[in-house]
This record gives C-alpha cells, sequence and structure tokens, in this order.
C-alpha cells in the first residue's frame, strides 16, 4: 500500500490522469505488480516517448519500471451508437476519438437535455452551432480528459451549408473585448465605460447563445398565450399605435460579470468576463403587464385562481427564460416590451424587433428576438432556467453529481456591485491622491447610497461623490450610479504600490463582501466582493 501511494503521488507530480491502476502478486514471489494507465492531465492525450522516458526514470527508485505507449482500444460507430444511457454509459464522438462523458453530463452548463441529444453520436454538428466548444479551447481539453478509444470507421461530415453564423452583423464595434465570435459575446472596456452614462448602442455589451435571426418587421408577430388569458397576436404595427409608449432607463448585468475573479481561485465554467458584461440604456415600449391585463385580459383575481406563477418568454433563437408573475404585473415594476435602444429602432445585435426588458434582474431574463409570450405555472424550461447555467451552488460544491438541479432556485435579481474603472491595473501616478472612478448597481431596483474606497486595505474609508445615477428613486432605481472620489495615498505606502478598492451600499443596506473566496461557485456568478485595482505610486 506503501508503495502504491508512493507512484501514485509521482504520477500526480509529472502531471499524469490515473485513468485506471490494478495491483497484483506474482507467481512464486513476495513481489507485486503495479499497473497504471495513464495520460496527460492537461490534454488528456497519450505520453510522448520523451515523457516515457521522463516517468521511466522518475520511477526506477521504486522499482523494475516499464513504460510502454499503447494505442487506443477502437469502436465503431455502431458501438458507440449503443451507449445512451447511464446504465450502458453515455459516448460520443468527436472526429476520430471516442469518450465516455456519462458522469460530465450533469455538470454540463448548457443543461443535461441538450447534451443528450448528442448521445450515441458525433458531437461534431452540435458544436457547428455552438462554435465556442472549439474556439475557447476549453471544452477539447475537457473533453478530451474524458477519452476511451479511437472511432474505428470515423465517417467524413455530410456537406452542412452555409456557416449558420454568416448572416450576423459584422459591423461590431472593434473596441469591444471579444471571448467569441460564434455566438458572439463581447464586453465593454473600462477605458468606454464611463465615457457616458447611457452607454451607446455599438458598445453595449453582447451575450449570444445562438445565431443573431433575421427578422423582417412587418412580417413580425408576437403571440400572448397560456393560464386563462384570450390569446392574441401582435404586429409590431399594433405594440407601438394601440399602446401608449413608455421609457425605461436600466442597467443590464451578465451573471457571470466578474467571473474571471473567481477563476483565479478555481476555475469555473463559463466565458471569463472582466467587469464589462454590463451596459446602460434608456429603452422604449410598452409595458408587458398593460398587454397582458388590457388586452389580453390577465386579471389579479385570475392569476391567483388559474394558478399563473410564470411569465415566459420565447426567443427565436430558441432561447427562453421566465420571471415571476409578481413582478411581471407590479405597477412599478416596469417591465417592458422594448422596440426602441437610446433613441433609435432597436438593433438586431440587441433583439429586434422586441426585446423583454426586465429592470433590476440578471441579463439571461432579458429575452431578445421575443416572438411568444406564455403565461404557466411552471418557470421556463431549458438550461437557462432549469438547468445549472443560473443557479447559485455552495462554494464546496465542485459538481452536480447526485443533484436535483431544478430544484435549486434560478437567479433573478443580482446583489449590489461596484468597480473602478479608473486607474486601470498597473497604472502609474504621482499624484499624493488618487482619483478613482467607476460605477456602481444593484439589482430589484435598490438604489445606490454609498460608495466607499480605501487605498490601505479598508482600514480607513473615504465616501466617493455619486454622480450620473444618483438621482433616481432609491426603490426602483434600475440604472447604475457614477461614482468619483480622491484617495490619499498612505504615507507609508508612498513610493510603492497601492491597492485601490471600493464596497458600494445599497438602500437595503447590503453591501458587498470583503473576498472573492466565500463567494465561489462552479458557475462563476455573482462576483461581488470588494473590487480592487493595484497601482503604483512615485514619490516625487
Amino acid at each position: 500500500p506503501g508503495l502504491l501511494a508512493e507512484a501514485t503521488d509521482l504520477l500526480k507530480l509529472h502531471g499524469c490522469d490515473i485513468r485506471d491502476a490494478k495491483v497484483s502478486t506474482v507467481d512464486g514471489s513476495v513481489k507485486a505488480k503495479h499497473v497504471y494507465h495513464v495520460q496527460e492531465k492537461d490534454s488528456g492525450k497519450g505520453l510522448s516517448p520523451e515523457r516515457l522516458e521522463e516517468l521511466r526514470a522518475a520511477l526506477e527508485g521504486l522499482g523494475e519500471v516499464d513504460c510502454v505507449a499503447r494505442a487506443w482500444p477502437l469502436y465503431t460507430r455502431a458501438e458507440v451508437a449503443q451507449h445512451t444511457s447511464v446504465e450502458k454509459g453515455i459516448w460520443v464522438s468527436y472526429k476520430s476519438g471516442v469518450y465516455d462523458i456519462t458522469q460530465f453530463v450533469v455538470n454540463h452548463p448548457g443543461g443535461k437535455d441538450k447534451i443528450l441529444l448528442a448521445a450515441g453520436k458525433s458531437i461534431e454538428p452540435f458544436w457547428r452551432i455552438y462554435q465556442q466548444h472549439e474556439g475557447r479551447g476549453t471544452a477539447v481539453g475537457q473533453l478530451e480528459k474524458m477519452r476511451i478509444g479511437d472511432l474505428a470507421d470515423p465517417q467524413p461530415l455530410p456537406e452542412l451549408g452555409d456557416d449558420p453564423y454568416s448572416a450576423d452583423p459584422n459591423d461590431r464595434h472593434p473596441g469591444l473585448i471579444f471571448h467569441n465570435s460564434k455566438p458572439c459575446n463581447a464586453e465593454v472596456p473600462s477605458e468606454l465605460i464611463m465615457d457616458s452614462w447611457l452607454t451607446p448602442n455599438p458598445v453595449w455589451f453582447i451575450r449570444h447563445h445562438h445565431p443573431v435571426p433575421l427578422i423582417e418587421g412587418d412580417k413580425y408577430r408576437l403571440k400572448v398565450e397560456g393560464g386563462n388569458v384570450k390569446e392574441l397576436t401582435l404586429t409590431l404595427e399594433d405594440l407601438k399605435s394601440r399602446f401608449m409608449r413608455r421609457e425605461v432607463t436600466t442597467t443590464i448585468q451578465c451573471g457571470g460579470n466578474r467571473r474571471a475573479e473567481l477563476d483565479k481561485i478555481e476555475k469555473t465554467s463559463g466565458i471569463p468576463w472582466g467587469e464589462g458584461a454590463i451596459s446602460n440604456a434608456k429603452w422604449g415600449g410598452v409595458y408587458l403587464r398593460e398587454v397582458l391585463m388590457h388586452c389580453a385580459g390577465l386579471s389579479l383575481e385570475g392569476v391567483e385562481w388559474g394558478g399563473i406563477k410564470h411569465v415566459v418568454f420565447h426567443g427565436m433563437d430558441d432561447m427562453q427564460a421566465s420571471i415571476p408573475i409578481e413582478k411581471a404585473l407590479s405597477p412599478f415594476g416596469d417591465v417592458l416590451l422594448a422596440y426602441d435602444m437610446n433613441g433609435e429602432t432597436l438593433p438586431a445585435e440587441h433583439g429586434f424587433p422586441i426585446r423583454v426588458i426586465t429592470p433590476g434582474v440578471v441579463g439571461v431574463r432579458n429575452v431578445k428576438w421575443v416572438n411568444r409570450i406564455s403565461l404557466s405555472s411552471e418557470e421556463a424550461e431549458g438550461p437557462w432556467q432549469r438547468g445549472i447555467a443560473y443557479k447559485g451552488f455552495s462554494p464546496m460544491q465542485k459538481d452536480c453529481t447526485g443533484c436535483d438541479v431544478e430544484k435549486i432556485l434560478s437567479m433573478q435579481e443580482m446583489p449590489v456591485q461596484s468597480v473602478i474603472m479608473y486607474p486601470k491595473e498597473g497604472a502609474t501616478t504621482e499624484l499624493d491622491d488618487i482619483e478613482v472612478k467607476g460605477w456602481a448597481w444593484s439589482g430589484g431596483g435598490r438604489g445606490i447610497v454609498r460608495v466607499d474606497v480605501s487605498a490601505d486595505g479598508g482600514k480607513t474609508w473615504v465616501t466617493a461623490e455619486l454622480k450620473e445615477g444618483a438621482d433616481q428613486n432609491p426603490y426602483r432605481a434600475w440604472a447604475w450610479t457614477f461614482f468619483e472620489a480622491a484617495v490619499p495615498v498612505p504615507e507609508e505606502m508612498k513610493g510603492k504600490e497601492v491597492t485601490v478598492l471600493c464596497r458600494a451600499t445599497d438602500s437595503s443596506y447590503g453591501t458587498q463582501p470583503e473576498f472573492a473566496a466565500p463567494l465561489w461557485n462552479l458557475r462563476g456568478l455573482n462576483c461581488n466582493c470588494w473590487h480592487r485595482v493595484t497601482v503604483k505610486h512615485v514619490d516625487t
């Protein structure tokens, strides 16, 4: 047993992933034979001759060693097709490899149901749509760790026609920070965020799950159904002419904003957003509650006896999400069916012809390209509502094995947040007072009542001046608030690196936690710890 532990530790130390280990006795001897099947931990690939020699030298001190590279077992496509259940194992193929993804299915960020569509098949046609899997390389590396063999009879992919993303907008602003292009996911750099309280449309952050749908406004139809309402169909012109135009200014933030900070603690799953997966706009459109109550005939009494608990929004990109009926019908909830953005026709990139705007709620509930609204006793189906994608987990939970994910509450309102936009990380300053600028925001319409800034680790604080956005109703403050502060450099820190940090307090007197580690979760959501920027002070 001691030798087994020593060998295992050595293999792990040398970057090997142990796929199998067996110990047997040697006939007529007191010796034991240890057999390990290993692969590269980082890539999931087999070991090169050089790496085999490296392991041989490392293990020689433990006894007689023989390191051999063997080819993967061969499986036919017919054999792969038989593995579509947990009982038999869930296998997929990718290029020339065969992979057992049984243990991964429950942890798939896109949801179990979606990945099971590929069970027993090649995943390449699916990754053609979800091109971020190959674009970032993370998924490919993760898949390689689940490899169990080679495909004996790989089939050439059929001609799949044009790239499904070929019709996406081709004039995206080059100043954005692109994490993916297919589908497009891009954040706003810090240099641009503070230029305008209303984020200009061309530099609004982009979060897509699929190709951007091409929709002709005069052919667009919005269907309202479900519950006990009168089913109706509305055109874009109906929405513009039959209802009073309303305007709502609101900030939308992705649930994974600042995920990169959690990744430094331990890798999460998702786009490694910095601080720019957030933007602010003035939206024009019609109130959802007015469509539901005055046109579809929904009443508060009908909600009660009809058991209606959720409003589900269906996007034309095959994405759906829902909000509680209480939010949808509140006269102070300001949920909007928007057709204008910052005084312009809603761009295709951001949901033309209609996007639902749900102020104070996580970005994914602001569904783009909405063509159907359903009243339901159940929340929306799919990975963005019922899967792990927008669920909060304990820092101790590293995967979803044995967890009933659907019973975990889906994200809606988000916690208080503030971020320093200026100075940038690594900047140099000669001033004894550091000029700090940033933004603060809280979900649920909770206004920002104070932002504190410190340059000595939080021993002392300077209360920032609240700028644009500070005059909002503190209980209906949907948009962010800009702040500025002049923070003295402590005497003992002059000529050294200084870490500037900020924390916001909202109208419920909730404030940001100090550290990221207690916030860590496997999806990397709701990172709202004190934001820190380290600068170099030059003592003149």
